[in-house]
């Protein structure tokens, strides 16, 4: 833009009474909402009445109701809608589409009005300046003119001809003179005049003369210059005479030139970015998320995939049949205080993570936990889905750093490497106790000791059973390593190990493994061999040099007798 502080004004009016939405996104939410849609884009205009646009065949209407987003800026509704956004801001796409998706947008009528702060202020320094050129335009036309009808003055003294101190001659001219003897002339030359002065009177007449040189009145350095000519008059009447021409038709031409317009030029688009969940917008995702799963848990599982998706659906189904079979009610977590963090992205898939720490009454114990959320969204016309959940001790949840645009830095390359090889520690861990590289710190606490603890149970000879096999892998279905956040002093990812218990028990023995193993039993069949699927999911947190997986429980998912 030619002027900062532009803004325009889109004005959609429909004539048939339809219902008209505007709202106004980022370019990642809607090219992603728009894909597949039929549509007329309008890229490019040029005022005052001129737009370019393309009509991009696809679907009558997008697969999500367009009002229900929750990624618009602004929004309004009407039959005659409008919005005006400053030019100066981050670049926003707005889109015009009927309220009701089985309207169309028959009848409506857009229109653009620009408006640009400083144009009137410029135009009067505008003005103020023709003046001024006409000003001096007038003053060295009337100098020019005066000059050229006015003879210049002419000289009447008469120069000094005096010769050089030695008397030698000064004019270099001799003619007859009334004594009839070649001499010296100190003057023109004249005939019939002795033009001698005093002082050569005194001489010949025998007389002394003064005691001091006469005072000369030619100035250094000038004696020898030839008196101005005309020619350098005529050189300034013409320099004036171009001057104030040239002025004058400075002014004629700006004069008839017109104003120059205030229109938009073609920048340099650059890609389109935003965070997965815009600053101040967490608190109001946990809410509504919280709120959700409060209702889902209290329907037995309905709807459950529009808040979750594998593997933490997993985990919170089975949860559901555990807690309907020992006669328990599930409920949402609250959440005293909660923050969230992504880095940017110029197209979807997102993905960012939650953190919420709970009250109290929400968990079980003594010490205060956070909850880490792993939270992805395939599409602008998807909610966002939480993939993974587990739980941390308030005091290790780390600080994010954020930049001006609330985006976080994403985990370092090495520290997805470390992501990689910790799965396969965790998953020996839980197999035989032995991490294959050491593994992180804390495998020994928490949910890491309490799977072990009860294998160990399942092992033990008193427990009747034959064999207790154990085989345990990372969970693939989900990159957990391409989704990692930088912090203050580190790094903060996610992790899953999904196992499979398989106990033998003795022929004459009644196979009992529980409440918990019963109620998610997926077959009625009478054998002596079960296996139970469990998932264990974790958090983990490089902190300097120190790499730690946190895991404060583990879920049974299925179990089936064979």
């Amino acid at each position: 833009m030619p002027y900062s502080g532009s803004s325009v004004t889109v004005t959609a009016k429909n004539s048939k009474g339809t219902e008209l939405f505007v709202g106004t996104a980022s370019g990642v939410d809607a090219d992603s909402y728009l894909d597949g849609v039929a549509q007329e884009q309008i890229s490019d205009v040029s005022f005052p009445n001129s737009a370019s646009h393309r009509f991009t065949p696809g679907d009558e209407k997008p697969e999500a109701d367009i009002a229900d987003r929750d990624w618009w800026i602004s929004t309004d509704t009407g039959q005659t809608v409008a919005k005006t956004f400053d030019l100066d801001a981050q670049p926003q796409v707005l889109v015009i589409a009927p309220a009701n998706s089985d309207d169309s947008l028959e009848g409506t009528t857009v229109s653009l009005q620009m408006r640009v702060k400083g144009v009137f202020a410029l135009s009067l320094l505008g003005i103020a300046g023709a003046i001024i050129l006409a000003g001096f335009s007038v003053f060295f036309f009337m100098r020019w003119w005066a000059s050229r009808i006015r003879p210049p003055k002419k000289d009447t003294g008469s120069s000094d001809n005096s010769g050089p101190e030695d008397g030698g001659p000064a004019g270099g001219g001799s003619g007859p003179h009334d004594g009839g003897e070649d001499g010296p002339s100190g003057g023109s030359g004249r005939s019939g005049r002795d033009d001698r002065g005093p002082a050569a009177d005194r001489a010949v007449k025998g007389e002394p003369g003064p005691a001091t040189q006469p005072i000369s009145t030619v100035q250094p350095d000038t004696a020898g210059q030839a008196p101005p000519r005309r020619r350098d008059l005529r050189n300034r009447r013409s320099f004036r005479a171009v001057t104030a021409s040239v002025l004058g038709t400075g002014l004629v031409l700006s004069g008839c030139a017109d104003l120059p317009i205030a229109k938009p030029s073609s920048p340099d688009v650059t890609p389109y970015e935003r965070t997965a969940v815009r600053p101040g917008e967490a608190g109001k995702f946990m809410t509504n998320y919280t709120e959700s799963l409060d209702k889902t848990l209290g329907d037995k599982g309905t709807d459950l995939d529009k808040i979750q998706a594998a593997p933490l659906i997993d985990h919170t189904r089975a949860q559901i049949q555990i807690a309907d079979k020992a006669k328990q009610k599930l409920r949402a977590p609250n959440f005293t205080e909660v923050v969230a963090g992504s880095p940017n992205f110029t197209e979807y898939p997102m993905w960012f993570y939650a953190f919420g720490t709970a009250d109290k009454s929400s968990t079980d114990g003594d010490e205060q936990l956070t909850q880490v959320m792993l939270v992805t969204r395939e599409s602008a016309s998807t909610d966002p889905l939480v993939r993974s959940a587990s739980y941390i001790p308030a005091d290790q949840m780390p600080t994010l750093m954020a930049d001006d645009s609330g985006a976080v830095e994403e985990g370092p390359e090495d520290f997805a490497d470390e992501m990689t090889t910790a799965s396969d520690d965790v998953s020996s861990f839980l197999v035989d106790g032995k991490a294959k590289s050491g593994g992180p710190d804390g495998l020994k606490e928490g949910g890491f000791k309490g799977f072990r603890d009860y294998v160990g149970d399942l092992r033990d000879k008193d427990s009747g059973f034959d064999k207790v096999d154990i085989d345990c892998k990372p969970y693939e279905d989900l990159k957990f390593e391409d989704m990692s956040l930088s912090t203050e002093h580190g790094a903060i990812g996610m992790g899953e190990v999904r196992c499979t218990l398989t106990i033998k028990a003795p022929s004459d023995y009644a196979l009992d493994l529980g409440d918990t193993v019963e109620a998610v039993k997926t077959n009625d069949k009478e054998g002596d061999t079960i296996t139970v699927d469990t998932a264990h999911p974790y958090v983990l947190m490089r902190t300097g040099d120190e790499l730690t997986a946190v895991a404060t429980d583990w879920n049974v998912l299925s179990s089936k007798v064979e």
